[in-house]
Parts: C-alpha cells; structure tokens; sequence
C-alpha cells in the first residue's frame, strides 16, 4: 500500500514525497517558520495581553506558552512532515484515510489558512491605505484596491513555490526585525520608559487563558509544520532545532505589541501605529514583514486544495493556490477582521483534535511509517469529534486547563482505544499494523 513515488525533476509536486537528496539544512525550513510567526495578528494579541498583563507576567505568559507548549508540538509535527516527505494533508492519509483527508483534514487546512490570509491581507490593507492617506474605514473603494494589489503580491511567491518563499523569507525578515526596533524605539518615544515597565492592568483574562490565547494563534503549526518539514533531512536533532524559527520571532514580536500598545489602549497595530506616529516606512516594513507569513498561509492553502482535488502537478498546484488567493481576497474585502478573536478560538479547537489523530496513529500505531490507505477511517472521525468537543467544553462552557492542549490529548487518546477496539471487533486494513510494534521496529533498524 505504501507509495514511494519520489518527486521528480525538482518541481514542487503536492502529494508527492520529497527524496532524500533533495532535502536541506535545518536552518532554510527554520526561517520560514521565522516568516511565519512574523504576522500581524503576533502584534495584535500582543497588545490584547498587554490589556491585562505587565511586562514581567507576561514573559512567563510567553515562556510557558512558547518554549514548552508549542516547541514541542511543532517539533513532533515537523518530523512526521521530515520523516515521510510528505505535507501534512497527505500524511493525515495513513489515520484518516485518503477520502477523509482529502475531505476533512484538506478541507479544514484549506478553510483556516484562508480565513488567516485573508485576515492579514485585510490588515495591511488597512496599514497601506493609512499609509497612503486613505480612509479604510469610509473610502471602501480606495481601500478594496489597495487591499487586492496587495493580496496579489503576498500571494505570488507562493504560487511559484517552496524555493521561491525562502528567498523571501531572506530579505523580508530582516525588515521585520527593523519593524521591531522601530516599535520600541516610537513606544519609548511617546510613552516612556517608566510608563511601560510600570504597566500593571487589572487582568480581563486569566493566565490560562492568556496561554490559550497565545497557543490558538499558532496551534495550526501542529498540522502544517510538515508542509515545510518535508524539505529537511529526517533527523530528530534537526527538527527539534527547527522550531527556533518560531520561537525567535514569536517572543518578542508578541513582547512589542505589548509595549507598543501601552498608553495607546488600543489592540488594532494600524492604529497604534499611527498613534505613536510612525512614518511610511514603517507601514511598508509592516507590509513586507506580513509577506513573510502570507507565503506561509498561502502555501499551505494551495497544497491543502491539490489534496482536496487530488491534484500532484506542480502546475496544478499553482493554478489552485491562485484560486483559493483570489477567494481569500474576497472575504478580506468583506470584512473578516470583524470576526477575529472568534476565528483564533474556532482555528484553536479544530487544528489539535487533528493534530492527535495524525500524532498518535503515526507514532503508536504505524511507528513512523506512512501509507497511503483508501477509504474513510471512522476510528479517526470518532476522535476528531471527542477532541473538538473537550475543546469546545473547556472553552466555552466550563472554562478548564488550556483547550487546544487537552483537545489533542483526548482525541489522540480516544482514536488510539477505538483503533485497539475495531482490531479485535471487525479488523480492516486500518488496523493491519496493530501489534506489529516489534516487525515494524526490527525492520527500521535494518533500514537505518
């Protein structure tokens, strides 16, 4: 059953696997996930944290939610994408099965990336049209074009492919880390040295929740790492290191969206950003930093709909990643900014119950091998939908614990007995490699 169909002639294939001797240094997928934490909505939840935090609470905000939490979920999703070759809506073939990944995983990747490219699109229009001296709040039309060039050049890298994002990655991060010195220095200008370390508000949110807010606005990288992923070598050391990308970027993004909202009251970064008065250069900085997670969001998008319609040609994946740019720039102009904390905690339960389904089956029932297996594995549907729901219920109906941790934990633990139950039930070729633990392990050995 297993597909070892390589990539051929260096195109950037979607379903294909990545041979080996086409891999690259840890540092090169490491700086695209540098690229993308650079986003705009980093700064915005920054400065949501800082309606409740001071600078010192927050660190351990940023400590626990990013070094612990989420270096190691990226860090196990970014080796199953290293180890098979594969981005993360194939991979999720093996548990889900080929027609529910392309339906279920595909889909919600696909929905996701575009409901957060969209997002971004719609904020830099908001920066650019400000920069420019328009309106965005009552000059729509001014704003829609502005909004649609500039969706058009995030989008185009990535239509071109994995090569051409990293090369972007090179000169726009560096014009991130400007728009981070930028920021403090009008933070410190405006407001002061002794205002900001000072800062003590009375909390609105618990620091749970403050975790969780953090999480839900990277918890997506616990199913798409692998996207990026599959172009590094398959070692445990690289892609625990990989995630260094996230890290040195996310903490002190999320730190200066705090500091540079302090005195302005205000989470939206564009006015903040005026507020303090930056100069145009700091909304085109703004603009390219953006570009960086774009690519990102973008990418995943278009290699989440070449699953969705089965489609591995490297011009096919281009021609849809084009589509789904020119869909996500509609819902930009229609207004998704209005909806963003709901869209953070909706992404926050759907992405980890996924996330365990593929952890678990890739890990303890197929021990790190990948098939492409037919059909639609109802043992995985069964823990989605626990997953979700324990997300749902901690969130929203008993505030408990940090939802999308506890959503990953109960639908990889629930799929894990319900795949152990249908083995001896009604077995299927879902369930074949169930108590081959030690063939399967004595086989990689003579492989490695």
């Amino acid at each position: 059953m297993e597909d070892t169909k390589p990539l051929s002639g260096g195109k950037d294939e979607a379903l294909a696997a990545i041979p080996e001797n086409k891999r690259q240094h840890w540092l090169t997928p490491a700086m695209i996930f540098g690229g993308l934490e650079f986003t705009i909505p980093v700064l915005m939840v920054g400065a949501t944290l800082a309606g409740s935090f001071g600078l010192s609470e927050l660190f351990w905000v940023l400590l626990i939610s990013l070094f612990v939490i989420q270096w190691i979920g990226n860090a196990i999703s970014g080796y199953m994408g290293a180890k098979t070759g594969r981005s993360s809506s194939v991979i999720a073939r093996t548990s889900f099965g080929a027609a529910q990944a392309r339906f279920i995983v595909g889909l919600t990747i696909f929905v996701v990336s575009l409901g957060w490219w969209a997002l971004q699109t719609a904020v830099t229009g908001n920066a650019i049209s400000a920069m420019l001296g328009i309106d965005y709040e009552n000059q729509f039309w001014p704003w829609a074009i502005v909004t649609i060039v500039a969706g058009l050049a995030f989008a185009l890298p990535s239509i071109i492919g994995y090569n051409s994002m990293k090369w972007t990655d090179y000169i726009a991060v560096p014009a991130g880390l400007l728009l981070v010195a930028g920021g403090i220095y009008y933070a410190l200008k405006n407001t002061g040295w002794d205002t900001i370390m000072d800062w003590n508000p009375e909390p609105q949110i618990t620091f749970l929740a403050a975790l969780s807010l953090v999480i839900g606005i990277n918890v997506s990288q616990w199913v798409i790492a692998s996207d990026y992923t599959r172009y590094a070598k398959p070692k445990v050391k690289d892609n625990v290191l990989i995630p260094l990308g996230i890290i040195a970027v996310g903490f002190p993004l999320f730190y200066v969206g705090a500091i540079m909202s302090v005195g302005v009251g205000d989470a939206d970064i564009v006015n903040v950003m005026m507020n303090l008065g930056f100069p145009v250069w700091g909304f085109l900085i703004l603009w390219i930093a953006t570009w960086t997670s774009q690519l990102v969001n973008n990418y995943s998008m278009g290699l989440a709909l070449a699953n969705l319609c089965n489609v591995n040609s490297n011009r096919g994946r281009a021609l849809l990643t084009l589509g789904g740019t020119l869909l996500a720039i509609v819902i930009a102009l229609a207004g998704i900014l209005d909806y963003f904390m709901d869209f953070l905690y909706m992404t926050a339960l759907v992405y980890p119950a996924i996330a365990g389904v593929m952890m678990a089956d890739f890990f303890f029932i197929r021990w790190r091998q990948w098939k492409d297996l037919p059909g639609w594995n109802w043992m995985a549907t069964i823990g989605l939908v626990v997953g979700t729901f324990v997300g749902y219920l901690t969130q929203y109906v008993n505030t408990l614990g940090i939802p999308a941790v506890q959503s990953l934990i109960a639908s990889g633990m629930v799929y894990l007995v319900a795949m152990q139950l249908k083995a001896r039930v009604k077995p299927d070729h879902f369930t074949e490699d169930i108590g081959k633990e030690e063939a399967v392990a004595s086989e990689q050995a003579e492989t490695v």
